[in-house]
C-alpha cells in the first residue's frame, strides 16, 4: 500500500512498535495452540490499533483506510491469525457502527473500541445463507418498545473475544418494509445469547470463529443502527470493509511467503547451481512479483475510495477477488519452490497456504462476487481511463459487453456463467487500471503491463454459458460410476 507522507509519519513508528510487540508471536505455536499469546490483544490495544479507523471524537485514531491496510498487511506478515482479529475489529466488526450509528450508540460503545479494551464481532452468515443474505432467517421482531431477537449465526469471527456485536437480522415492519433487512447491535452477554464451541479449522486457527445461538434476546430499540429496514444497503458498505481489509492481510501473507521463496531459492542448490539461477524459477518470480504489485496497488486504490460507497463496493470486490487468489497462488508457489520442505509444517512454510485458503469464501464467496462484478460491468461500466496503455483493454472490454448484449439481450442479465466470466475479465481490468495508475519505477512498469495482457487474455476468451444438464449429468454419472 501507499500512503501518503502525512499517513507515514503516523503509520512507520507504529508499526515499529507492533514489530517489537509481534516478537513473541510464534506463528506455529499460535497454529498448534489454538489461540493468541496470552496478553498479546491489550498490548495492541496499548498502541491504539483497534482504533486505527475510528473517530478521534471518541478516542480513535481516525486514520485513512490506506493507513489501516497498511497495518493490517504488516500484521499479517507476521501471524495471519493476529492480523484476522484486528482486521475483523476494524472493518466488519466496527464498521456499521462509525458509519450508521447514533450520537448515543456512538458514545456508549467506540471509547471501549478505540482503546481495545473490546473487541467487536460481525455476524451475518447463516447455514442456509452465506453469499446470499436474502436469505437471512435470523428474526428482530417488534415486541412492546423494543425486539425479541432469535435465530443462529455460523462461523462467527472473534466469537469468544468480542464484547460487542453487530448482526443482521430480518425485521418485518420495521421501517415500513415487510421483509426488511436490518443491523442490531448488542452486547454478546445479554441473557438469550450463546456461543457454540471454537470450530476445528484449516487454517487461521489462532483466531476465534464459533456460532452464535440467539434465543428470544431482548432488546430495545435503540439496538437498531442507522434506519431500519436499510440494513441490506447499510450491509454492502461494512462488507466492502470487510473485503478492503482481508485483501490488505492477504498483501502481508504474500508478501512474506514470497520474501521466504526468494531467500530459499538463492542458497538452494540443484544442478549445479541456485535456484534463482534457473530460467524457469526466474519466470516464476518475475510473474509472482508482478501479481504482488496488482494486489498492493488495487488495494491501495481501494482503500482511497472510501468516501465513494459505490466506488469502494466496486473496487473492494475486485480487490478481495484478485488478492486471496493470488495469495493462495503464490503462497503455493513459495512451497513449491522449497520443495520437500515447504511439505514439511515445522519449516512454516504451509502455514501461510492454510492461512490464504479461506480467503476465498469468506467475505463472499469468490465465484459469487465475479458474478455481480459482471453484473455491474454490463449494467455500470466505468468511465474510460486517463491512461492511453489502457485504451486497447478498455476497447476489448467494451466490446464483449456489446457481444453480450448483442447474443441475449435483456436474458444476458439471467446468463450467470457469461457475467461471471465478464465479472472475472472487469476484476482484472480495474487491478490493472490501478497498477498502471501506480506504476512509476521500471520494475513496476513492467508489472503493469503483465497485468495488462492478463486482463485482456481474460477479456478476449470466448463467451461462456451454461453446460447443458443432461450432458453434465451423463458426464458426471461415466466419471463417478
Amino acid at each position: 500500500m501507499r500512503p501518503t507522507a502525512e499517513e507515514l509519519n503516523v503509520v512507520e513508528p507504529l508499526k515499529s512498535s507492533l514489530s517489537q510487540v509481534l516478537r513473541r508471536v510464534r506463528p506455529l505455536e499460535v497454529d498448534q495452540e489454538h489461540r493468541l499469546p496470552e496478553g498479546l490483544l491489550a498490548e495492541l490495544g496499548e498502541l491504539g490499533v483497534f482504533g486505527l479507523t475510528l473517530p478521534t471524537s471518541h478516542g480513535g485514531a481516525g486514520l485513512s483506510a490506506v493507513a489501516a491496510c497498511t497495518v493490517v498487511a504488516h500484521v499479517a506478515a507476521v501471524d495471519r491469525s493476529v492480523a484476522t482479529t484486528l482486521g475483523l475489529h476494524l472493518g466488519l466488526g466496527t464498521r456499521g457502527l462509525v458509519a450508521f450509528g447514533s450520537k448515543s450508540q456512538h458514545e456508549r460503545w467506540l471509547p471501549g473500541l478505540a482503546e481495545g479494551r473490546t473487541i467487536a464481532a460481525f455476524a451475518t452468515t447463516e447455514s442456509e445463507a452465506g453469499s446470499d443474505v436474502a436469505a437471512v432467517k435470523t428474526t428482530a421482531s417488534v415486541d412492546g418498545a423494543g425486539l425479541k431477537l432469535s435465530g443462529t449465526k455460523v462461523y462467527v469471527t472473534n466469537a469468544r473475544l468480542a464484547k460487542v456485536l453487530t448482526l443482521t437480522a430480518a425485521t418485518p415492519g420495521l421501517g415500513g418494509a415487510k421483509k426488511g433487512l436490518s443491523l442490531l447491535i448488542l452486547d454478546p452477554a445479554t441473557q438469550g445469547v450463546s456461543l457454540g464451541a471454537e470450530e476445528r479449522k484449516l487454517g487461521l486457527r489462532g483466531s476465534s470463529t464459533c456460532t452464535i445461538t440467539l434465543d428470544d434476546v431482548s432488546l430495545g430499540a435503540d439496538a437498531v443502527v442507522g434506519e431500519p429496514g436499510q440494513g441490506a444497503r447499510q450491509l454492502e458498505h461494512v462488507l466492502s470493509w470487510g473485503r478492503l481489509l482481508l485483501s490488505a492481510g492477504c498483501v502481508g501473507t504474500t508478501r512474506v511467503s514470497l520474501r521466504t521463496a526468494l531467500a530459499h531459492v538463492k542458497l538452494r542448490k540443484q544442478f549445479g547451481k541456485p535456484l534463482f539461477g534457473q530460467e524457469v524459477v526466474q519466470r516464476q518470480l518475475h510473474a509472482a512479483a508482478a501479481g504482488l504489485f496488482g494486489m498492493e496497488a488495487i488495494v491501495t486504490r481501494a482503500a482511497r475510495a472510501e468516501g465513494d460507497f459505490a466506488a469502494l463496493a466496486r473496487l473492494t470486490t475486485a480487490s478481495k477477488v484478485f488478492c486471496s487468489e493470488r495469495a493462495w497462488e503464490l503462497c503455493d508457489l513459495s512451497l513449491q519452490l522449497h520443495g520437500g520442505a515447504g511439505f514439511i509444517e515445522d519449516t512454516g512454510v504451509a502455514l501461510p497456504l492454510r492461512d490464504a485458503r479461506v480467503t476465498r469464501i469468506f467475505e463472499g464467496a469468490n465465484d459469487v462476487l465475479a458474478t455481480h462484478a459482471g453484473l455491474s460491468e454490463l449494467m455500470t461500466p466505468l468511465p474510460q481511463s486517463p491512461h492511453a496503455a489502457m485504451a486497447e483493454l478498455e476497447a476489448a472490454l467494451a466490446e464483449r459487453r456489446t457481444a453480450l448484449s448483442t447474443a441475449y439481450g435483456v436474458r444476458a442479465f439471467n446468463r450467470r456463467a457469461a457475467l461471471h466470466a465478464l465479472g472475472r475479465a472487469a476484476i482484472l481490468r480495474d487491478v490493472a487500471a490501478a497498477a498502471t495508475s501506480l506504476a512509476s519505477s521500471p520494475g513496476e512498469l513492467d508489472a503493469a503491463a503483465q497485468l495488462r495482457a492478463q486482463a485482456l487474455a481474460a477479456v478476449r476468451l470466448p463467451l461462456s454459458d451454461e453446460v447443458p444438464l443432461p450432458f453434465l449429468e451423463r458426464f458426471l454419472e461415466e466419471v463417478l460410476s
